[in-house]
């Protein structure tokens, strides 16, 4: 790899904290800042495909204990979006009781990012929507454990691609060894607001156990089950399939290590009568500056392993971010190994990140500042992200995509900071957290910390 830019006078921390404000703020804490009373979250959302609005999403906070929407889907007599006569139909309801020690819904993901399905978001995965391991949208609310979220949408316009809706309902529980216990009880509607029958939404209920220490490591254990709605018509091993990615029963062991970082997936089938092992490792190598993320699997074994390679300078900061491909030899770092990726990162003479550059050093994403702020973010040439401050706050971001027909769709969220606790979220987009809950665009590369956090389950 060649020698990369260096940085002068910014470092990564600064650079990542600006776009993590860019990407909404938030988080663990209360919220409150300098500029002004809390951290913003969604006041409306505009769904445009192709230049035409689709549909609107309006958010209310006034009722103790919820949030909830409504979805807008039609502008109603006079033609316009956004006036009196809009029509409005189903929407998302977070429902939430006082707790001294709430468990986020992402803490349910078995292994954050590794892409396994048992942990009940493979309704998500079917949509293609973008996910970090949990079904839930509803955001984290500081003292509050969130106890049921339900999304119904009907006709035309659903955002996010829901097509129709669903309910889940959360219950907690601790453990006498001070781990934790939860289920999740989804159930998925289908025309008539009727449970649906059809697969991949085959309702049913997910419990997760967590028990261990930081010191010895922790265990996941994983369970699914039908819905007591099937219960005379859905037997354990046709559920499993959908929810469970195949299997009925997870063990996942985070075994912590300063230098190795290891996650072990036991997934057993019926009976216990298939178990597949897979590994996934991280390996900081402080002599070449490198952290790398493999991944391997037993019963059966796998072909064409990947390895994920970040390259960091004397800094921490990322100077190169490439996938390994092990090749027919099946080794990784021999003759045959396939490099996909960003070799390398070019920052400018203040340490802001300009662009990531390909295997044919051409810039892959490109990103903008508005000041000391990230004002957009380019990928091939593609706008994908685009944020607007006020009084050093975010007021609006427009987050583009396509269509399976290829038309352009921008999510445009306008954000409002007047609403005390509510961690800062994006309707339809589950960006990964940092300790404190505060978003991570996936877009943006991570400093060597963050990337060793969002590896790990919890």
């Amino acid at each position: 790899m060649r020698e990369k830019t260096e940085v002068k006078s910014l470092t990564l921390v600064v650079v990542l904290s600006i776009l993590i404000a860019g990407c909404g703020g938030g988080g663990g804490g209360d919220g409150q800042s300098a500029t002004g009373s809390y951290a913003p979250v969604p006041d409306t959302v505009t769904y445009r495909e192709g230049g035409d609005v689709k549909g609107m999403q309006v958010f209310d906070y006034s009722v103790s204990n919820v949030i909830r929407s409504r979805f807008v889907v039609d502008p109603g007599t006079d033609g316009r979006w956004g006036t009196g006569d809009d029509v409005r139909a189903g929407g998302l309801t977070c429902r939430y009781q006082p707790s001294k020690n709430p468990l986020p819904p992402a803490l349910l993901s078995v292994v954050q990012n590794m892409g396994t399905n048992g942990d009940g978001n493979f309704a998500l995965q079917q949509l293609d929507i973008e996910s970090d391991g949990r079904l839930s949208v509803c955001p984290r609310w500081k003292g509050k454990q969130l106890v049921r979220e339900e999304v119904l949408c009907k006709g035309a316009f659903c955002p996010a691609r829901y097509q129709l809706g669903y309910r889940m309902t959360i219950s907690q529980q601790a453990l006498e060894d001070g781990g934790w216990k939860q289920s999740q009880h989804v159930v998925f509607y289908g025309e008539n607001d009727q449970i649906t029958t059809a697969p991949p939404f085959l309702s049913h209920i997910q419990t997760t156990e967590l028990s261990g220490d930081s010191q010895a490591g922790f265990e996941f254990v994983v369970t699914v089950d039908p819905s007591p709605e099937y219960s005379d018509s859905v037997s354990l091993p046709n559920i499993a399939v959908y929810s469970g990615n195949g299997y009925q029963k997870k063990v996942a062991k985070w075994l912590p290590g300063d230098l190795e970082s290891r996650v072990i997936i036991d997934r057993y089938g019926d009976n216990d009568s298939y178990v597949d092992t897979r590994y996934r490792t991280l390996t900081w190598l402080p002599e070449k500056g490198e952290l790398q993320v493999s991944e391997a699997s037993q019963n059966p074994p796998a072909s064409n392993q990947l390895m994920k390679v970040y390259v960091f300078d004397g800094e921490e900061k990322p100077i190169g971010e490439i996938f390994l491909g092990a090749g027919n030899d099946e080794i990784w770092f021999s003759i045959d190994d396939v490099v996909e990726g960003f070799p390398e990162f070019v920052y400018d003479e203040n340490g802001q990140l300009l662009s990531m550059l390909d295997t044919q050093e051409n810039p892959e994403r490109e990103f903008t500042y508005d000041g000391d702020k990230v004002k957009s973010i380019h990928v091939r040439d593609r706008k994908r992200r685009e944020y607007q401050y006020s009084d050093a706050k975010l007021a609006k971001i427009s987050l583009f995509s396509r269509s399976v027909e290829r038309e352009e769709i921008e999510h445009q969220v306008l954000f409002r900071d007047d609403i005390s606790g509510v961690a800062t979220f994006i309707p339809d987009r589950r960006f990964p957290r940092d300790k404190e809950g505060v978003f991570l665009d996936p877009l943006f590369p991570q400093d060597r910390d963050q990337i060793i956090r969002l590896g790990r389950p919890f």
